[in-house]
């Protein structure tokens, strides 16, 4: 396991992130619930107004439909273009400000002890942790490999990504590489940040979490119509095709990344902290 003591100290060492939580200006319950968490951490915050979905946007432009039919996916709805350009916007003003930055969707469910002693440790992470998922990995079947020791916290190195955006850290280094390769809008924006062996993010996250979403809130945003059309035939076959891809992909980035770094023993993460 990488010795942290040994390691080149991020540039924001000392600098607290700017905490931002991801809100629609209507969703009240959402803003009152979360400004109930952070009161009682010794943390502030700002909300970012997100994008409605069904009111447009002209970052709605990057969506690609002609991409989605050729890799046989599903059409992205009102409410995923929404959450797409809400974090978009957020990583431009990332890259713009300079400042890194944690984000937080508003149906997050913070861990106060794990939460405080992440924002503790930013100073101490080196600069090649660019990204940070601050929530247990969603993904089937995927091992962890710890990297790093932070006190009761581990950061660790997967082999698949996270399938959601409730909350990560991410410096500006990222942000304008998630921009960079978010320019053709074909997924949900948590499956393109999830392509970390073609966008340059490497795919960390923290064990145990610092967070979770509250499953009473659900997403903090609709995703409005739903698909409900099944795949044609030929549709479901492209999909595979390009999931295949995806995987063989991800497998060639992990074992050069394993080969390189070499770290600490893998394990499943254990849901059930």
């Amino acid at each position: 396991m990488t010795d942290v003591n040994s390691s080149q100290h991020s540039e924001f060492a000392g600098r607290h992130p700017l905490i931002l939580v991801v809100s629609l200006l209507r969703a009240l319950e959402r803003r009152v619930a979360i400004e109930a968490q952070f009161a009682s951490l010794d943390a502030e915050f700002e909300f970012f107004d997100a994008v409605d979905g069904k009111d447009g946007h002209a970052l709605f432009s990057h969506y690609d439909p002609e991409r989605v039919r050729s890799i046989g996916g599903k059409p992205l709805t009102y409410g995923q273009l929404g959450c797409f350009a809400s974090h978009f916007l957020i990583w431009q003003r990332c890259v713009e400000s300079g400042q890194a930055v944690i984000v937080l969707e508003d149906d997050a469910q913070i861990f106060p002890a794990q939460f405080t002693e992440f924002l503790q440790l930013i100073p101490l992470l080196p600069d090649s942790v660019e990204c940070v998922r601050l929530f247990e990995n969603k993904a089937r079947n995927t091992l962890y490999y710890p990297v790093m020791e932070f006190g009761s916290l581990q950061l660790g190195k997967y082999l698949r990504g996270h399938i959601s955006a409730t909350g990560y850290y991410l410096t500006p280094a990222a942000a304008g590489k998630f921009i960079a390769y978010c320019q053709s809008w074909a997924e949900p924006v948590d499956r393109l940040m999830d392509h970390f062996w073609v966008n340059g993010v490497e795919c960390y996250g923290i064990d145990p979490p610092c967070l979770t979403h509250d499953p009473v809130q659900g997403s903090f945003m609709p995703w409005g119509e739903e698909q409900k059309a099944k795949r044609t035939l030929r549709s479901y076959l492209r999909w595979r095709s390009y999931m295949l891809r995806q995987k063989v992909g991800r497998a060639v980035h992990n074992l050069w990344y394993l080969m390189r770094v070499r770290p600490g023993k893998a394990r499943r993460q254990d849901f059930d902290r």
